[in-house]
């Protein structure tokens, strides 16, 4: 009896690893690519005087325009306002990953536990 029963889970085995082999050779191959398909930005304040780059870095910064107001006072030549505008920016985009990182933590807490109450 127990050779049967080995018989059987042996070809049972073998027609599973067929239908296995089947499904992954027919697979297909899909190559993906990417380009980047967007004009080459100016940088703000490009062709204006030093003077006039300054007074629109500081109307930027005054707006919260933070990324343009470093590229102005890097236009001006005041390199310690530009970088500490550009802090700004990374510390404003910090900020958003943050709130991001912590709604998806929340996602999958609240799926973990729809999860199980579905195997209670």
């Amino acid at each position: 009896m127990s050779s049967i029963r080995s018989a059987v889970a042996f070809f049972g085995l073998l027609a599973l690893a067929g239908v296995a082999a089947q499904v992954h050779a027919e697979e297909q191959v899909v190559t993906v690519s990417a380009t980047r398909d967007q004009e080459p930005r100016h940088p703000a304040c490009e062709g204006m005087s030093a003077s006039e780059s300054s007074r629109a870095a500081r109307e930027a910064e005054k707006n919260g325009a933070y990324q343009q107001a470093s590229e102005c006072f890097v236009n001006a030549g005041e390199y310690l306002r530009a970088n500490r505008a550009s802090a700004r920016v990374a510390g404003d985009a910090a900020a958003v990953q943050k709130r991001n990182a912590m709604a998806s933590a929340q996602t999958v807490r609240e799926q973990a536990a729809r999860l199980r109450e579905a195997f209670r």
